[in-house]
């Protein structure tokens, strides 16, 4: 499969190119471009997980908590994004029954993602596993479908 998004297959449309949409993507640019000054610790929980991601650069931190408060709304209001990625396609069909909570801290924030589903929970720490890989690799990650768990759903 190519890197280019010509060649993907983009289950819920491309996410849209109005303002809104293009505010988020040039903040997933950002986050992606200074992945380097990132951390991000997990703890896997019994139903889902519990992730810090922080920095040390002020900025870059105001955009991490930015994002992800954009991320929980989108996911919210059923905009997909990276439809492309059968990973983030399937977290989206099971967006109903995800529970988000954000921590906002002043280098960045924690976040709780779970379900009362015990069938998810792989499914959601696919998604911990996928943006462990964001904030090591950056872009080369992000340009590629993340790792699906095997799943009954």
């Amino acid at each position: 499969m190519s890197d280019t998004h010509e060649d993907k297959v983009y289950k819920y449309g491309r996410g849209g190119s109005d303002a809104e949409h293009q505010a988020h993507q040039a903040d997933i640019t950002l986050l992606l471009d200074g992945h380097s000054r990132l951390r991000r610790v997990t703890e896997h929980l019994p139903n889902g997980i519990r992730t810090c991601t922080t920095s040390d650069d002020p900025e870059l931190a105001a955009i991490l908590l930015r994002h992800a408060e954009d991320m929980k709304a989108r996911f919210a209001k059923g905009r997909a994004i990276r439809s492309w990625d059968p990973l983030f396609a399937m977290l989206f069909e099971q967006r109903d029954t995800i529970r988000v909570e954000l921590i906002a801290r002043e280098d960045g924030l924690c976040a709780e993602l779970t379900c009362t589903d015990p069938a998810l929970i792989p499914l959601i720490h696919a998604h911990d596993e996928a943006l462990m890989l964001f904030v090591a690799e950056g872009n080369a990650a992000a340009s590629k479908p993340s790792p699906v768990p095997p799943t009954t759903l």
